[in-house]
């Protein structure tokens, strides 16, 4: 397998529902969703190139050891790289936006000769990597936004609506041309070079995203050369291995189930999904709760996106939110393959992203 990274950098405006409209007003979340990505991948593909599509698993939804190609989220960029979830267990100075230190309720940094004593707040936004070495949130880059509105389109035309019309103007909030996103994309050796050569007539003739019809979804995408996992592994170990703690960080919605059900957390069924994901791609399974877990959990609700069922909704299912956290312990091998495969159901489409940090 290898992992592809790069950024994807917007043409045009771009609209990602979050499936929560508001009246007349659709906002847009503020980074691709990698289940965007896979269906325009998927769909492209499903048209011009069926052998490869289906040497992709596309049309699999839920078994990851027929996949092999998992699209994830491309988020803002900060500093030049890929931003992150923020860990739910830290508190930040609502003033300075320094770590307060654990057992503190006021914020103890000095500024300007006083000491700052403001109190701290949990931060549920995506951050730059530099907040754990400096211990002060990084906030990515803006990603800046349009509000437009449209008017419904019928068989006479498309000017405003007369008083008597049940059809009514409608407003789509949009990111902004010129904005770039980190992307990732893990995918099997025997099908990374087709993929990597269809993206970008993928992307001019399908686009990201809702409102295409409107000029919508426009976009650019910039790859590197894909780094075999099992180099990004023993990288990622070294790293890893220097850290005294080890803190498991949900980068997307999790999807842990058991039976019918769906889990929320870290209980049992998380670990044994998680050991199960690494020992299918022959990595030893070695990953529990450490000593002072201390989980913070909180749940979000994600839709599955089949191509079986016609790249539409499949579902509606509960998830463990992004920067839910808890301490772990496992080999560094183990902990750096789980950043590099992911866990849960549904991974093609960009949930189940880990990363390890250490403690800050």
């Amino acid at each position: 397998m290898l992992m592809i990274q790069g950024d994807i950098t917007s043409l045009s405006p771009l609209h990602f529902g979050n499936g929560r409209t508001r009246g007349t007003f659709s906002q847009t979340l503020p980074y691709i969703p990698g289940r965007t990505i896979r269906g325009m991948i998927g769909w492209y593909l499903f048209q011009n190139d069926h052998a490869l599509f289906d040497a992709c698993g596309l049309a699999e939804d839920h078994d990851a050891t027929k996949m092999h190609l998992f699209a994830r989220n491309a988020y803002p960029l900060a500093g030049g790289m890929r931003s992150v979830y923020a860990p739910l267990k830290y508190y930040w100075c609502k003033g300075c936006q320094s770590l307060i230190p654990a057992g503190k309720t006021e914020c103890n940094m000095t500024m300007k000769g006083f000491p700052c004593l403001q109190e701290g707040r949990r931060y549920t936004g995506m951050i730059g990597m530099e907040t754990f070495s400096e211990k002060r949130l990084k906030n990515p880059d803006p990603v800046p936004m349009r509000l437009e509105t449209k008017c419904p389109i019928t068989r006479d035309g498309h000017t405003s609506m007369g008083k008597d019309w049940q059809l009514k103007p409608y407003h789509i909030q949009g990111i902004e041309p010129g904005v770039s996103f980190g992307f990732q994309m893990l995918a099997d050796e025997t099908v990374s070079e087709g993929v990597l050569s269809c993206l970008e007539e993928a992307s001019y003739t399908c686009g990201l995203g809702g409102f295409r019809s409107r000029g919508y979804g426009l976009v650019d995408f910039s790859t590197e050369p894909g780094v075999q996992v099992k180099e990004l592994v023993d990288r990622r170990s070294g790293e890893i291995g220097e850290q005294e703690t080890h803190l498991l960080t949900l980068n997307s919605p999790c999807i842990t189930r058991s039976h019918d059900r769906c889990i929320i957390g870290f209980g049992d069924e998380f670990f044994r999904e998680a050991n199960s994901r690494l020992a299918s791609a022959g990595f030893s399974g070695d990953i529990s709760p450490g000593a002072d877990a201390s989980p913070e959990i909180t749940k979000a609700l994600v839709r599955g996106w089949s191509l079986k069922n016609g790249n539409k909704v499949d579902e509606i299912v509960p998830a463990t939110s992004p920067g839910s956290c808890i301490t772990v312990e496992g080999s560094p091998q183990s902990l750096a393959a789980l950043e590099v495969l992911g866990v849960g159901d549904l991974l093609s489409c960009g949930y189940g992203e880990v990363y390890i940090s250490g403690g800050i």
